[in-house]
């Protein structure tokens, strides 16, 4: 199939050692915050080569990191995805403090620790593009915990004999997250003794594209930090303008080769090796309740925006049988893509579930995930060229580069459509698509407020990733409404994560406690939100 990946075999053994440690950390995650322990393992993986390192190290972050709770949640908060079920408990922000217990595991005892394993093979082997990956995978991990966290243990967290590591700011955590992409840089140009091969399951051991996906983060990161007054990378100096001035400079080493430069980690498909939005989703094996949000197709709709057809399988194609078939669920034939009838907000065809309620339709009366996300060989986006051009828009947009930002704006939107392959659907052509994107600039041209469209067409690209959540949260767009039936205090959307109570078991005396604990901290932005939510 199209997303079949040339590295399947290194894949199935490194997933099958991914699901075996996977187990461990479920079965044990009240202690996994004792950092102290999760750095020790009985098999002294650093004695393993860093080749075979690797692997399981890009598997382990794509599958339970990428592809895991850290994105199903916010999916459900930003109200792309809805919880099609009764008792929706999450979608309506009941999110406790043992909810996190496992990313918390995943992230720490998981993606860190394998990362810095990799990394000390690696440099002992002075196999230097390898170092460089491996800190790449360590920062951005580091950015996705303390985007979800606010402050987390980072100095001492992986420090022999200390079951109870400090807890270190925000903004320090993001100078060891530029300092690390700095390092990676130098090092993948460096490059390896030995050949990474098939041990890259990312890139196939193109270090160019890695250099490229460091700077495309480095200027992610800025962007995200644009509200704050960190000065991490700035030599001291925050401020918005400083931060949109970084991110351009990063952003123009980064994917010069556009949607072929993209980070879609492959899924090669079969058992045990499916891409983790087609197990959750469409296959079953834990729910498939989590269906499109009406509010996210009814935006798609009033857009007439073609990735409805993409982004979303018809209603009555998945039946909660947990062995959809490859043609649709039994008695469903899927018709083809009619502009005419299916951006009718009546129209049956793709129809959404209101986030909240506490209905559940039944899988097969709301629309199910697009297989280009959850197919079984889905490849999972870990970033995208759309993205980067959403960012350039927007760093010109606060330089007051008014015709770069509308350029960048729009080079956004075609690079999304050209990635989903829009014009593949029927009935939908060039000009279809150049009608689209000039309603769109339209739209641009008229906003009084233009980083509105910017954002908006950015959540649109960015479906099922964590973006769209960090940018609500700094910007405020999409402008939403709450879930029905919130539980929050104030029925707001949740702006971060709580505390994991493993963390409250084992570390007690560090964990921060100004925010609340569980529900009640939810409402308490992390620091480099502005609250434009």
């Amino acid at each position: 199939m199209r997303y079949a990946t040339r590295y399947t075999k290194k894949f199935a053994l490194a997933f099958g050692l991914l699901l075996a440690g996977a187990g461990m950390i479920l079965t044990g995650c009240d202690s996994v915050t004792d950092l102290s322990e999760a750095n020790q393992n009985p098999n002294d993986p650093v004695e393993v080569a860093s080749s075979q390192q690797l692997p399981g190290n890009l598997v382990n972050f794509s599958y339970q990191v990428i592809g895991n709770e850290a994105v199903r949640t916010p999916s459900l908060w930003i109200q792309q995805a809805a919880q099609n079920a009764n008792e929706p408990a999450i979608d309506t922000y009941d999110y406790t403090e043992t909810d996190p217990n496992n990313l918390w595991g995943w992230l720490f005892a998981g993606s860190i620790k394998d990362a810095r394993n990799v990394q000390e093979a690696a440099r002992s082997e002075e196999n230097f593009a390898t170092l460089g990956i491996g800190q790449i995978i360590e920062a951005w991990s580091w950015s996705i915990t303390t985007d979800l966290f606010g402050d987390v243990p980072l100095e001492e967290a992986y420090q022999a004999g200390n079951p109870t590591p400090a807890y270190s700011e925000q903004a320090a955590v993001y100078d060891t997250v530029f300092a690390k992409l700095e390092r990676a840089r130098q090092n993948l140009a460096e490059g390896n003794r030995e050949p990474l091969g098939s041990a890259d399951l990312l890139y196939g051991g193109d270090t160019d594209k890695w250099i490229s996906l460091a700077w495309a983060l480095e200027a992610k990161f800025h962007m995200r930090l644009s509200e704050s007054d960190f000065g991490a990378g700035l030599d001291g100096s925050g401020g918005r303008q400083a931060r949109a001035q970084a991110a351009l400079d990063a952003a123009q080493n980064a994917f010069p080769n556009g949607n072929a430069d993209n980070a879609a980690f492959a899924f090669p498909g079969g058992d045990n090796k499916e891409n983790p939005w087609y197990q959750f989703t469409i296959q079953g094996v834990w729910v498939n309740s989590h269906q499109l949000s009406s509010h996210y197709v009814g935006m798609l709709k009033d857009h007439e925006d073609p990735r409805l057809g993409i982004q979303a399988r018809q209603v009555g194609a998945i039946d909660g049988s947990q062995s959809p078939p490859t043609a649709g669920a039994p008695d469903f034939s899927p018709s083809e893509f009619d502009p005419s009838e299916d951006f009718d907000p009546s129209d049956g065809t793709y129809q959404g579930h209101e986030n909240g309620v506490d209905d559940g339709e039944g899988t097969s009366n709301v629309s199910s995930i697009g297989p280009y996300y959850s197919a079984q060989d889905a490849p999972l986006i870990w970033m995208n060229y759309a993205e980067l051009k959403f960012i350039e828009s927007e760093a010109n947009l606060i330089l007051g580069n008014g015709p770069a930002a509308r350029t960048a704006y729009e080079e956004g939107i075609r690079a999304s459509m050209n990635q989903l392959g829009v014009t593949e659907l029927a009935n939908v052509d060039g000009s279809f698509v150049d009608d689209f994107v000039a309603d769109r600039l339209t739209a641009y041209d008229n906003a009084s407020d233009k980083l509105r469209p910017i954002i908006t067409e950015k959540y649109k690209a960015n479906f099922l990733r964590l973006t769209p959540y960090h940018d609500w949260r700094r910007t405020g767009y999409p402008e939403l409404d709450p879930a029905a039936n919130a539980e929050t205090e104030n029925g707001v959307i949740p702006v971060r994560f709580p505390y994991p109570n493993g963390e409250f078991n084992n570390n007690e005396e560090n964990v921060p406690t100004d925010i609340g604990r569980g529900i009640e901290s939810l409402d308490a932005p992390v620091d480099w939100d502005s609250g434009g939510s």
